[in-house]
Order: structure tokens, then C-alpha cells, then sequence
């Protein structure tokens, strides 16, 4: 098979892997002829994150890779073939072989009466790019053989050399083995990288000139360099704060604590389950808080603020409403309890909105002082408007209401008592 055919059918896995592929519709060999004794494939990307598995970037991504095609020079030393590397018989899992996965590909009857080599069928063939990813990823469990690529200085290129046995110039997929990595989580994000999909490239072939192969067109087999996209989902978090003060609304109190639940309307049910209450990992400032993940210890339910009576809890989702409610006061104080809601920002620096949901009007105003939560040592000390002072003072009412009644009766019954 000629150079311009191979690339003819190569230059079809661009669609697949959006610059992962080969470039290049023609090829013309200068009066040297080919080379093809490169043995490297280079991997670019412009983050150099997505090659490593921690956020230091001190630890590759693991590969292996496998051999698919060779390349053979022909017509004088003025042309290259693509000769197959892999057995048609070799099992690429769930009972399937290489010829197995050629023939959901198109290489049917008429196919192999015209090219006997599939791998020939398959450079002077194109594809549709649905089928031809498939194709890829059913071959991806061939590769077996470990491989290290060298970084480069500023970590964006990595150089993968086969030299080895079975190596060579040629058509190779690179598969990584890390597959999706979060290579940082914290308070204020979640920074996940995507497995990379397989690689699909050749070594550099030289003395020939390839269009494309400067990037015009598709990077790829001429000049054995490949340029990856990064694919990666950072999710940014959020954050709430609140004060515990007296009724004053100034005095910092210790010593309550709190459980905090997902959703908003919660019923009373829920708010009494601590097992529905969400875990918490304690910082080494008191007060302050991280969602636990799936994977943390010493976890709790129970949030305790500090001295200056601040509660923080840092990474939580965003746009999310919580519903936080008191579970014990501090020491001299009366068992009102405080229970408001809170929806997170968009971001970690968006403000967040509280609304106060118990019915003594504990939770403050946030619009005039910031959102404090207060405590109270009697009723006298209880907010005097909304629903909690109609309520106390509806109590308050009926006890005179009672207390007139019971003196009217003992009235009458004095009365009745001196005329006899």
C-alpha cells in the first residue's frame, strides 16, 4: 500500500479523536526516498496536568501500549506499507478477536477479495467515525506491554519510544491505565481529569512530505507527534458561616451545637434523625468544618462552635439549600431552639441567602447584622414581633383570660359565703 493510501484511510480517525489522529490525504517521496527508523511518538497537550494522577505533578499517568501495524518501505525506497503486527486470531475480550472487531468495522467478503490484509483494507478505507471509535476501544485491551514516556521540561509533551522487542517504526495504540483521576478535592473545588482516551498514532516517517503533519491540517504520522485534548470537569464549592450570640446580639456564645440537613422544608421527622444529618470532618480551627467525603474518618454529626461563637463549614455543594437546626444551647441559657435554612452561592465568594425557620425568630436578620443566631436566658428575652411574639403573647392572654376567670369564681363563691 502506498504512503498516500495509508494516509488516505488514517487521516479518517481525525473525526474519532479530534486532533488524536493522523494527518495527512497525500504524500510525495523526495530523491533520498523514505525513512522510517524513528522509533518515537510525542503527545502533546496544553495542560500538562492531564498526564498526571496527582496536582504536584510528580507522578505520570501509567500506559501500555500495543503494536498494530508496521510500516515497510516499498516501489523503490520512495513509498511505505502498512503491513499488520497483531494476529487476527488474538482475543480482544468478551470472546471476541481482532478479526471480530475488523468485521463490525466493514471488513466483510468483499473486502478481504480485494485486500487480503485487513490492515490494508483498513488504510485505504474510510470509516465512519462512530464505528471507528468502537473499533479503537474493543482493540485497547490488546495493549499489554508496560510503557514510561520521558516529559519534557515543561511537562506538556511526553516522548514515548518503542525500542524494545516488536517495536519499531509503525502504527501503535497507547492506552492509558489511570483512567478518571481527581488529582484535587478541597473546600473550594473538585478537579477531576477524564481517562484519556487510546491513542491511536505511528512514528515519524521522514523524506516524505506530508501535508498537515505542521498542524495545518491534522497532526500525525509525519513527525510522529500527536496533540491531545485536555478533557477535565473542575466543580467548584461553596461555604456558610453564622454567629452564635446572646440576645443582645453582640455577646459571642460557646457551647451549642448543631446538625445540618440537605433540602429545605424538612420535616420534623428528618430533623430528629441524626443518621439522615450530614458527616462533617473537624478542622483544626474550631468551629470550622469540611463536608466529609465517602473516604473520611472521624467523621461527625454534631457541630460545636468556637469561643467566639462562629460556625464554618466549607465545601458545600453549590446552589444547594441546607436546613440547619440547633440541638443544644450553651449552659444558663433556655431550651429555644434555632432552626433557618441556607442556599449556597455559585461559587465559593458568592454570598449565601439564609431565612430564618424557627418560630421565636432566633435565626436574625442577616440584611441588618450579619446572620447571627441568638439564645435567650427567658421568654422576656424573645423576639416581641412575628409569629413567635402573636404566640406568646396568645398564651400570655389566654393565662389572664384564666386567671380572671378562676378570681370571678372565688369571687362569687366568697359573696355567696357571707350572706348565708
Amino acid at each position: 500500500m502506498k504512503m498516500r493510501k495509508l494516509f488516505a484511510g488514517l487521516a479518517a480517525a481525525a473525526t474519532l479523536f479530534g486532533g488524536l489522529a493522523f494527518g495527512a490525504t497525500t504524500a510525495n517521496a523526495a530523491d533520498g526516498g523514505a525513512d522510517i527508523s524513528g522509533n518515537t511518538i510525542e503527545v502533546t497537550t496544553t495542560d500538562s496536568q492531564q498526564f498526571y494522577k496527582d496536582i504536584n505533578q510528580t507522578q505520570l499517568r501509567e500506559f501500555k501500549y500495543v503494536k498494530l501495524a508496521s510500516y515497510e518501505l516499498v516501489a523503490n525506497n520512495k513509498g511505505v506499507n502498512l503491513k499488520g503486527a497483531v494476529q487476527q486470531d488474538a482475543s480482544i475480550g468478551d470472546n471476541k478477536t481482532v478479526a471480530d472487531a475488523f468485521t463490525t468495522l466493514g471488513y466483510d467478503d468483499a473486502a478481504k477479495e480485494k485486500y487480503a490484509d485487513p490492515w490494508v483494507w483498513f488504510g485505504n478505507t474510510s470509516h465512519d467515525a462512530t464505528a471507528l471509535k468502537t473499533f479503537t476501544q474493543s482493540l485497547a485491551s490488546l495493549a499489554e506491554t508496560p510503557i514510561i514516556p520521558t516529559p519534557s521540561t515543561e511537562k506538556t509533551t511526553l516522548t514515548f519510544k518503542f525500542d524494545g522487542t516488536d517495536a519499531g517504526a509503525g502504527l501503535y495504540l497507547i492506552v492509558d491505565q489511570s483512567g478518571d483521576l481527581t488529582v484535587e478535592d478541597n473546600t473550594t473545588h473538585t478537579l477531576k481529569w477524564t481517562g484519556m482516551a487510546p491513542i491511536l498514532a505511528g512514528t515519524a516517517i521522514t523524506g516524505i512530505t506530508v501535508p498537515g503533519a505542521d498542524g495545518s491540517v491534522i497532526q500525525g504520522v509525519g513527525d510522529g507527534r500527536v496533540e491531545l485534548k485536555s478533557d477535565r470537569t473542575d466543580t467548584p464549592k461553596s461555604g456558610v458561616s453564622w454567629e452564635k450570640v446572646a440576645a443582645n446580639g453582640t455577646t459571642a456564645l460557646k457551647g451549642a451545637e448543631f446538625r445540618v440537613y440537605e433540602g429545605s422544608n424538612l420535616s420534623d421527622d428528618v430533623l430528629k434523625d441524626a443518621n439522615q444529618a450530614l458527616k462533617f470532618v473537624a478542622t483544626n480551627t474550631p468551629g470550622t468544618y469540611n463536608l466529609a467525603g465517602k473516604e473520611d474518618r472521624n467523621t461527625t454529626v454534631t457541630l460545636t462552635n468556637a469561643s467566639n461563637g462562629s460556625f464554618v463549614l466549607q465545601g458545600l455543594k453549590i446552589s444547594t439549600t441546607y436546613t440547619v437546626v440547633e440541638t443544644k444551647v450553651p449552659d444558663g441559657y433556655a431550651q429555644y431552639f434555632a432552626k433557618f435554612e441556607v442556599t449556597t452561592g455559585a461559587n465559593a465568594q458568592t454570598v449565601p441567602t439564609y431565612t430564618s425557620k424557627d418560630i421565636w425568630g432566633l435565626a436574625g436578620d442577616v440584611s441588618k447584622d450579619g446572620h447571627k443566631v441568638k439564645n435567650v436566658q427567658n421568654i422576656t428575652q424573645l423576639p416581641k414581633t412575628g409569629a413567635a411574639g402573636i404566640a406568646m403573647f396568645g398564651i400570655a392572654g389566654l393565662l389572664l383570660a384564666a386567671a380572671a376567670g378562676t378570681v370571678f369564681v372565688k369571687s362569687r363563691s366568697t359573696k355567696r359565703a357571707l350572706r348565708a
